[in-house]
């Protein structure tokens, strides 16, 4: 039985059936059979089913028929099928999307729906068994193979070796897939078919090591070592850096101008193929997905002399490349390499938020596939150990001879929380920097207060003050400051899901600081106090305290991050200590007046 209440869920998957016939022209013929129950009427997400096509695979739908709650039947009219492209003819047609109408998906209705789909191509299969976002009762995967291939299948699916290249895979009661921000890509059910070799354009090519798919990709993409003297794509980057003072100037320069020149195109929905378009092609067109983008200004960089290479990537959003299969169907982002003499610098053209030496977060800690004419290197891409990485915020609160209170605030950026807030647009930078740190009191009210003192990708810095006032004395003779802390707005802004499952993946390594000093004068002191709380586990460490003594009174926090992921019991005891915190009597200080007379909320 499901560990879940399948009563909960609109709809569930009562079979998922398919059948994969590998042919010895290396083609390809897979079956669906699907069966959907509806719990609820009108669920928009299962009331259609949409299946992406391009040139080489082609759709065939066999039925598709609801079985209502009475026992009728309800076929599928040919109206109710669409053909959608996912961009404009002046752009590529061949990808399109197949649009299926399920007939009356009313409550305690079943549809059943089969279809064909033939791929011309082995470097498009699927891959199998991936949790949807409701319960599946059983799945069958059944592999009939006219050529050798590979199989790969996660713990929880059973597998049974039939004849000479023919396997059954099977699995039952597969959970709804609980989404969680920021999960890491893996799946426990999930099966991988890699055939041992591939026609494409009509050349037969084998994936035995991973040398093999960068070969296949470098031979794909056919750019020159090095452009002739007289080329046009060495003359454009003769001129692109001509003004530049070094090698890193020129190579700013080289990726500036295809980012701001090529527009981009994505490459999950563009062309659906894995050659790019050759460099001349690029240049003329104008625009290109990542592949032609990375094509274009690996050789811009080649024409300069710069050792570049594609480097295929998977992004976050898709499952870790496995291993022990290499196969270049995991890869859906291409960037440019440049082998410096001290390591790669990694170029990402196709990403408007990308900045130089800096690569967007959803491709940190991923692996590359360097794909020059030497054996590829792999390796991830950033270290789960940076430095630097911080965020520093000084508060001042000045106690004045009223109810309100001025908060001088000083907030630095360095690297990588720079980076996540950088923008041309200064405007842009302090609207996003004040609600992320103090929510949307202070982005309104009293963002006219602050000033970006420095904006850059690597170190963003604002200043400015604010009011807020003095709460109603706890004491007759006390009055209560209550602190609004920026690191909490911000911290709590990764732990928002207590009692998490799968574990936490961040963006970055980093270490966040605040520093609290209240600026009481010569009319006010603080009780003597001191506490501190401290959470201190693999990976993570933070800490607050607060210490007042008279005219002194200072309330710090800090956290440090050092490894990339948590475990879910681990974030969620730092969800648990953050809880503590951020209770009143760890963020407020109580303070009486000195030669001074009490009325009400006044000190006079």
């Amino acid at each position: 039985m499901f560990a879940q209440n399948n009563d909960s869920f609109p709809v569930e998957c009562q079979y998922d059936s398919i059948i994969v016939n590998i042919k010895s022209n290396y083609t390809a013929e897979i079956t669906y059979k699907q069966k959907f129950l509806f719990n609820q009427a009108g669920v928009s997400e299962y009331s259609t089913i949409k299946v992406p096509i391009n040139r080489y695979i082609d759709f065939l739908l066999i039925e598709i028929m609801t079985v209502l709650p009475d026992g009728r039947q309800m076929k599928l009219d040919a109206k109710d099928i669409e053909t959608v492209s996912d961009f404009s003819p002046q752009y590529y047609p061949d990808s399109k999307s197949i649009i299926i109408h399920v007939p009356s998906p009313r409550a305690g209705a079943a549809a059943v729906i089969t279809y064909k789909l033939t791929y011309k191509s082995l470097l498009y299969l699927p891959q199998f068994f991936r949790q949807r976002d409701i319960p599946i009762n059983s799945s069958y995967l059944e592999i009939s193979s006219e050529i050798p291939y590979t199989s790969y299948a996660t713990d929880d699916v059973r597998q049974t070796r039939l004849e000479n290249f023919q396997q059954a895979f099977y699995s039952e009661n597969i959970p709804a897939v609980r989404h969680e921000s920021h999960v890491p890509s893996s799946s426990d059910y999930h099966i991988v078919i890699k055939p041992d070799s591939v026609v494409y354009e009509g050349k037969k090519y084998g994936f035995s090591n991973w040398s093999d798919v960068a070969r296949f990709y470098n031979e794909l993409a056919e750019i020159e070592p090095v452009p002739a003297d007289k080329s046009t794509i060495k003359l454009l980057a003769e001129d692109i850096v001509k003004d530049a003072a070094n090698e890193l100037d020129s190579l700013e320069a080289l990726l500036d101008y295809v980012r701001d020149n090529i527009r981009y195109i994505s490459l999950n929905i563009g062309r659906g193929e894995f050659k790019p378009l050759k460099p001349i092609e690029v240049l003329n067109k104008k625009f290109g997905d990542c592949k032609d983008q990375s094509a274009l200004l690996t050789a811009l960089c080649r024409s300069l002399g710069f050792d570049a290479n594609p480097a295929l990537m998977t992004t976050r959003d898709i499952p870790d490349v496995i291993l022990s299969l290499p196969w270049p169907g995991y890869f859906n982002h291409v960037i440019t390499a440049v082998d410096t003499g001290d390591g790669y610098l990694f170029l990402d053209a196709g990403q408007a938020t990308c900045c130089f030496g800096s690569l967007p977060p959803n491709l940190r800690n991923r692996r590359a596939l360097v794909c020059g004419n030497s054996p590829f290197l792999e390796f991830t891409l950033t270290s789960p150990l940076e430095l630097g990485n911080d965020i520093d915020i000084d508060l001042i609160y000045k106690i004045g001879m009223g109810d309100n209170i001025r908060i001088e605030a000083d907030l630095k950026l360095y690297r990588d929380p720079a980076f996540m807030f950088y923008a041309v647009s200064a405007e842009r930078v302090l609207t996003d920097i004040l609600y992320a740190f103090w929510g949307d009191d202070i982005s309104g009210r009293n963002r006219s207060g602050f000033e970006i003192l420095n904006n850059a990708p690597d170190f963003i810095r604002i200043s400015g003050s604010y009011f807020e006032r003095l709460a109603e004395p706890s004491k007759s003779d006390r009055l209560l400051i209550n602190i609004h802390s920026p690191f909490l707005k911000y911290i709590k802004k990764y732990f928002q899901y207590p009692g998490r499952i799968n574990s936490y993946n961040f963006d970055f390594t980093f270490n966040v600081n605040e520093s609290v000093n209240l600026d009481l004068g010569d009319n006010f002191a603080a009780e003597k106090d001191s506490m501190a709380l401290m959470f201190n586990e693999r990976g993570l460490q933070a800490q607050q305290a607060v210490n007042s003594d008279g005219r002194i009174c200072r309330i710090s926090k800090s956290f440090k991050l050092f490894d990339y992921t948590l475990t879910p019991d681990r974030y969620n005891r730092f969800n648990d200590f953050l809880l503590i915190i951020s209770q009143i009597p760890y963020n407020s200080s109580e303070i009486f007046p000195v030669n001074t007379k009490h009325k009400g909320s006044h000190f006079e």
